[in-house]
């Protein structure tokens, strides 16, 4: 009955989309119209602004490179006036005469750009000359240091140039006078920015130095022309003369002039700038461009090739509407049955789609509140540890009191390990600290772990030939690696009698060449090979090749995530070994894993408690649970080591000011706040202070702490006082 009257409603909406098929037609096309114009209106601004972007970055290299250039050449005149002062020092040493010849000298050496070299006594009067001007008045000084300084001078022949100015010990100054315009047409004016555009030199204040025009030199960029164009507004010039002045690295658009042109017309430029530094002080290189000179021939192609698209546009919908008006009218009652077809196919779809989501909603949700109990039960596995671990160092070895602590601890360690693995369902938890592990015993108990979730019909069979080999892993995540493949081959076998084989032994490098396509890496002398084989329905070859894809499944909705054996191939691949599937159709399926052996036992420290737990200690532990808090206190004060507990930042920050501090302990969120970002605020208050973070889960962002030295190292939660004492000497030994 439902379906009847979903086909009825159906009906009639087509019938009335029939009648109104003209006005839809239109109508479409004005949406799609609209869209392409939207279209092109943003293809057009990203395009303008990545031309004018790289047009800016190209005159900031420009600018840098002329920048490096002038200050090479400042110091390059820095050092001969330093040589011909030493010159003139031995020459006196010799004669007992300061003639200075060395000028004369000098200048007809280099007549390229220098000018000049003069000789000023104290009162600026000219000495000695080679042309015989001495300078008439000053416009610009730079301080490159007590003794020296950059200058813009007129001299008594009306020029206009660059000095390198140096005070001597005797009250005199020597010059040298760099031909300003030599410079300029040289190694300046050859650098073309744009049809109008031009580079120029400044000091810090805003004079000019150099510039295309000669009647810019020794005017100040502001006040100069507020004098010389009184009714210019110089607003947006005054801003970006204001960043220049302030030594900063950039480019600006502003609003300016081209002073020269007639009628001094205001356009919009762009100008690209950084500081010189010579010494003290720093001069400005600037290059300016007028905005139209990009603008305008991106404006131009833009719009030809809009127009063009806009034209070929209109064909092609011109035509697809022709064409399918055509096509409608030809296949009426047809068109009918195929859109109910389509409509029942789409609602199907719909809700498959919705029984996917509503899955993927429950695993999510799963993940969340995974990750909330592995907090919550480590705070209650803390203290359980701890006062168990207490009571062991308090009673007599062998005793029924001891052995009754010791059960309780090992108890709540596995408890640690349960909580661990259902962390790792959240999907954020593929960071963890490695440590050597015994691979056949972590085989055997994984083998068992499958035993118990086997059905009657399964059964498993173990072939480990494994003595003291050992690799360097997480024992959690290997058991996730082996339950995951076996309970894929449990799904394989189904309903049928049959069987999951483990079988680990001890290869060399060549065994793993004939699955790998490349060589084998020399890093490694063996590998520990684990074969996990089943008799169930086996792989096609395309299946096959895409195993290890994430969200690959060929389970029914609802009942496979795709998840398991991408996450199994992530976490082989992080103990840095490799895994191959082979698998024939109807015969079963094989999984190779090959893990590199670590060649260095296992060795526990053998130190004593005393040695390990240095009373010398001060550390500061920050943890939002009272429990946790009273415990280490508990622990630590028989150990007579200092320590301090706080539950909040705030409470923690004031400690550290008034306390000395060897070592802070935060968990990894206090009252939501972040302990890592904590850690990251004292790094450069305290530098040498040890920031260790206890983890419910090592997550990404504690991982990257540690890699940027955030923090120095992290510790799995629950914790105890041995384990905080054995991180922060771990700190204090590291190089």
């Amino acid at each position: 009955m439902m379906k009847r009257q979903t086909k009825g409603i159906l009906m009639k909406i087509l019938m009335e989309i029939k009648k109104y098929r003209a006005i839809l037609m239109s109508l479409a096309m004005t949406i799609v119209l609209g869209v392409f114009s939207c279209l092109v209106f943003s293809i057009w601004k990203e395009y303008k602004e990545a031309i004018i972007d790289n047009q800016k970055k190209q005159m900031l290299l420009t600018t840098q490179s002329m920048g490096d250039n002038l200050k090479a050449f400042i110091e390059g005149y820095q050092a001969d006036i330093n040589s011909l002062y030493a010159m003139e020092e031995e020459n006196y040493k010799r004669t007992g005469l300061k003639t200075w010849d060395v000028l004369e000298e000098y200048v007809n050496y280099h007549t390229r750009y220098v000018y000049d070299a003069i000789l000023e006594d104290k009162n600026g009067k000219l000495l000695k000359s080679i042309h015989g001007f001495g300078v008439k008045e000053t416009y610009s000084v730079t301080n490159i240091d007590s003794d020296m300084s950059f200058r813009q001078c007129k001299l008594e022949n009306g020029e206009m140039y660059l000095l390198i100015k140096k005070n001597l010990d005797d009250g005199t100054s020597v010059s040298i006078l760099i031909d300003n315009k030599s410079y300029n047409d040289t190694l300046v004016s050859n650098i073309r920015v744009g049809t109008n555009g031009y580079v120029l030199l400044k000091d810090s204040i805003g004079t000019i130095l150099t510039h295309p025009q000669k009647s810019q030199w020794g005017i100040n960029v502001i006040s100069g022309r507020e004098v010389m164009f009184p009714n210019a507004d110089l607003t947006s010039l005054q801003q970006m003369i204001d960043r220049q002045n302030r030594g900063e690295t950039g480019v600006a658009e502003y609003y300016s002039y081209w002073w020269e042109d007639p009628g001094v017309p205001k356009v919009k430029k762009i100008s690209a700038f950084c500081p010189v530094y010579i010494g003290e002080g720093f001069l400005v290189m600037s290059a300016v461009i007028d905005y139209n000179d990009i603008y305008v021939p991106v404006a131009t192609g833009f719009f030809k090739l809009g127009l063009v698209s806009v034209g070929i546009v209109a064909v092609v919908l011109g035509m697809v509407f022709y064409i399918g008006a055509l096509w409608l009218q030809k296949r009426k009652d047809r068109e009918e049955i195929d859109y109910l077809i389509e409509l029942n196919n789409i609602l199907e779809e719909m809700h498959q789609s919705e029984e996917t989501i509503a899955h993927q909603q429950r695993l999510q949700i799963m993940g969340t509140m995974t990750g909330g109990i592995a907090h919550e039960f480590n705070n209650l596995l803390t203290p359980i540890m701890g006062y168990a671990e207490l009571l062991m160092l308090e009673l007599e070895d062998g005793s029924d009191s001891y052995d009754n602590a010791m059960e309780i601890y090992d108890a709540s360690a596995k408890a640690k390990e349960i909580i661990q693995q259902i962390s790792s369902l959240s999907r954020k938890n593929m960071e963890t600290a490695y440590k050597s592990v015994d691979a056949g015993k972590v085989l055997r108990r994984a083998a068992k772990m499958v035993t118990s979730v086997c059905p009657p019909n399964v059964k498993v069979e173990e072939a480990i030939y494994l003595e003291e080999e050992r690799f360097l892993g997480n024992e959690t995540q290997m058991n996730q690696v082996i339950l995951n493949i076996c309970v894929n081959a449990i799904h394989a076998i189904g309903h049928r009698e049959g069987r999951i084989h483990i079988k680990a032994c001890r290869v060399m490098p060549y065994e793993l060449e004939q699955y790998k396509q490349s060589s084998v890496s020399g890093e490694w002398d063996s590998y520990i090979r684990i074969d996990i084989s089943d008799n169930g329905e086996g792989m096609s070859e395309e299946v096959l090749k895409q195993i290890f894809d994430p969200f690959f499944t060929t389970k029914k909705n609802g009942v496979g995530t795709g998840l398991g054996l991408s996450l199994v191939e992530q976490i082989i691949h992080s103990h840095k070994g490799h895994i191959f599937a082979e698998s024939t159709a109807g015969i079963g399926s094989v999984f190779h894993v090959f893990l590199p052996v670590n060649e260095h036992k296992a060795q526990e420290a053998s130190q004593s408690m005393e040695s390990e737990r240095d009373g010398a200690l001060r550390l500061l532990i920050i943890d939002d649970n009272p429990k946790v808090l009273k415990l280490l206190e508990k622990s630590f004060s028989k150990l007579k080591v200092t320590i301090f507990s706080c539950m909040n930042f705030e409470e923690a920050r004031k400690t550290l000011k008034e306390q000395e501090v060897d070592a802070v302990i935060s968990e990894q969120y206090v009252a939501g706040k972040s302990g890592a970002n904590f850690c990251m605020s004292l790094k450069g208050a305290y530098p040498r202070l040890i920031r260790i973070i206890m983890a419910d889960r090592v997550t990404k962002e504690i991982v990257e702490a540690k890699q940027r030295k955030i923090i120095d190292e992290y510790i799995d939660k629950p914790v105890s006082d041995s384990a905080i004492l054995k991180a922060v000497k771990n700190c204090i030994e590291k190089p």
